[in-house]
């Protein structure tokens, strides 16, 4: 059996109606909450009606379906509650025909909500009504919770990563020497690593590294080469050594007679240590061999680009030495310096010349790299560090093949190869590429008038440093704008000036400037390591981010509004009650058959009209001042018969 309500016509229909609009809500948030955070699917359905309905389309089409069943049929409920209490209103009282009109069509037409003889005719039926319209916003929202944005996802995983592999034997060029045994030489950097390098220490930057994934992070741990730059004590003995050959060599010219002019005015010096092959005296001097003494040694700038690597026994690192000259540069030499000396000592105006000279002194070691990688879109950036320093590099001239492998004693298999040895010929490579790029000179040559650049450090951000600062820009004096402007104004342009302003200090610049090329070569495929080596690296974790365009399911705001809605249609369900209960617990419609049948014995103020019998629109104005009164149903109202005109009484005895 089922219960009294559910065989009530208007109240059954109010209950199943808030069910399934209860159920078709939960429907809506569970199908919203599958598609969350997922991606639009990649499908088209329906291809032959009109071009098809993307996945997209369909998923929104599918929400919207969910927010009409779940409208509908609460609308349904509060349209039947609605109709119970329509026709309590007009049982209860005789009431204008306009009133009843505008109280019946008020689900259809929203302005009746806004009337207030209505209101005071029924005021529950306009509560009804008011609820009726105002549910069908909440409908306009809920299908708009579910929206699409750009979702970030990271994972992370072992991925083999770019990497530089110190016992390649792409870095330096090794030539064997036959003897009684082999013997490997180092001659050169290879072409590749003075490619990076150069290009890296030109740029001041680190080269674009490829990364396995559009959008990744890793830490990458190595040991490398490195160097640790100082200035020089001026006080110290080294310091007075090279400020003497340096004296001696702008005072010593090419030239065979016995005139000693300033022949070169330097500005910057760069070089290495040397040393004799098979020697144990290194010499640190710019330009070893020059002698007050000695009036036919030719001059010639510093060239070497790595040192010492001939000392045996090895005491010394891998060093480069940067000289600043700012008051011996070509703008501010005194002329007359030089040819004040004698075979000790050089006079107080030679000495001027040298006065505020800096030299730095960098030294290679090994140190541990930490290299963070974040690619945003193939964007590169690297935040490199160094940690720790192991031991300084010493410079190898070459290696007995004995010393670079040791085979097996009788009775064992295993062959032991010296891994550091070829290490060391890939960092002492990487340094000679790198010196390269600094040893020369930049002089003034006095006899032709002219300045020389015998380095390729002005390709570089050194020139950047403070301690260059007289470097740049070149002497007003030797300028073309100077010299135009002198001649009559011949040229009416001006050019840019750029002030001497820098404050950067050059030791700093040149260990990051080491830092970046070494860090660079990994951008060079020759430099990674071949994984079938037993020296390759292990793979890398690897946080690898994607970007991509998933639905995002406002959950909160799709059940509140339901909520709602719900809420205020069970409001509804009990005003509807109510209405049935003063109804006598009958249930009403607005069908033509339930008006025809309650309209059977009602009473007119006045008759109509015979030609207003037809119904047609719209109705006479005195039809719609008519007032009716319907016959009572039950015991539950007691009704009052509407009140005859005169005219109407004269009507009704013709």
């Amino acid at each position: 059996m089922l219960p009294k309500w559910a065989t009530h016509p208007a109240g059954g229909t109010m209950a199943i109606m808030l069910l399934f609009g209860a159920a078709f809500a939960i429907g809506h948030h569970f199908f919203y909450q599958s598609l969350s955070g997922n991606p639009p699917p990649n499908v088209v359905y329906f291809r032959s009606f009109a071009g098809g309905l993307t996945g997209q389309q369909f998923n929104l089409a599918v929400g919207s379906v969910f927010a009409f069943l779940v409208n509908s049929a609460l609308g349904v409920a509060i349209h039947t509650a609605a109709n119970q209490a329509l026709w309590v209103a007009i049982r209860t009282k005789p009431s204008k025909l306009g009133v009843i009109d505008n109280l019946a069509t008020a689900t259809t037409n929203i302005w009746n909500v806004f009337d207030f003889r209505l209101w005071k005719s029924s005021p529950i039926r306009m509560t009804l009504i008011t609820i009726f319209w105002i549910l069908s916003v909440a409908f306009f929202i809920t299908p708009a919770t579910l929206n699409i944005k750009w979702s970030m996802t990271t994972s992370v995983s072992m991925t083999r990563v770019p990497q530089v592999d110190f016992t390649s034997l792409n870095f330096a060029e090794i030539q064997l020497e036959q003897s009684t045994s082999p013997d490997y030489r180092y001659y050169n950097p290879q072409y590749p690593v003075l490619q990076v390098v150069a290009e890296s220490t030109a740029g001041g930057r680190i080269l674009p590294i490829s990364s396995p994934h559009q959008n990744a992070t890793w830490v990458l741990n190595f040991p490398g080469p490195a160097l640790s730059c100082k200035s020089l004590d001026n006080s110290s003995a080294l310091y007075d050594n090279i400020t003497n050959n340096i004296l001696v060599t702008m005072s010593v010219g090419p030239r065979e007679d016995q005139v000693r002019a300033c022949a070169y005015s330097f500005g910057y010096i760069s070089w290495v240590p040397e040393a004799e092959y098979g020697g144990s005296d290194i010499n640190s001097l710019p330009f070893p061999g020059m002698s007050l003494s000695t009036n036919n040694t030719p001059y010639g700038p510093p060239s070497r680009g790595v040192g010492p690597i001939y000392a045996s026994p090895a005491r010394e690192p891998l060093t480069l030495f940067i000289a600043a000259l700012p008051s011996m540069h070509f703008s501010n030499v005194d002329q007359h310096a030089c040819t004040d000396y004698n075979s000790t000592s050089f006079s107080q105006s030679a000495l001027d010349q040298v006065a505020n000279m800096t030299i730095t002194k960098c030294m290679m070691y090994n140190t541990s790299y930490v290299a963070n990688f974040t690619y945003i879109d193939n964007i590169q950036s690297i935040e490199l560090t160094t940690q720790g320093s192991f031991n300084n590099i010493i410079g190898q001239p070459g290696v007995a093949g004995a010393n670079l492998v040791s085979y097996p004693e009788a009775g064992s298999d295993k062959i032991s190869y010296n891994v550091s040895l070829v290490e060391t010929f890939a960092y002492q490579a990487i340094m000679d590429a790198f010196g390269r790029m600094f040893v020369g000179t930049i002089a003034y040559d006095v006899s032709q008038q002219k300045q020389i650049i015998d380095t390729q450090m002005a390709m570089t951000p050194l020139l950047n440093t403070k301690e260059f600062n007289f470097i740049r820009p070149l002497s007003e004096k030797f300028s073309l704008q100077e010299l135009l402007n002198g001649a009559n104004g011949l040229w009416n342009g001006v050019s840019v000036e750029q002030a001497p302003n820098s404050t950067i200090p050059m030791a700093g610049v040149i260990e990051e400037l080491f830092r970046n090329a070494t860090i660079s070569l990994i951008s060079n495929p020759l430099f990674q390591p071949n994984y079938s080596s037993p020296y390759a690296p292990p793979d890398i974790d690897v946080a690898v981010t994607t970007y991509g365009l998933v639905y995002l399911y406002a959950a909160r705001t799709l059940l509140l509004a339901y909520a709602i809605a719900l809420g205020m249609t069970l409001l509804s369900i009990l005003l509807g009650a109510i209405s049935i209960y003063h109804n006598g617990g009958s249930s009403y419609t607005t069908k033509i058959s339930t008006i025809l049948r309650a309209a059977y014995c009602i009473d007119f103020s006045e008759p109509i009209r015979p030609e207003d019998t037809d119904g047609k629109d719209p109705t006479p104005r005195y039809i719609k001042k008519l007032t009716i009164s319907f016959p009572p149903v039950g015991t539950a109202v007691r009704y009052n018969k509407a009140a005859q005109s005169s005219e109407g009484e004269q009507l009704q005895q013709i």
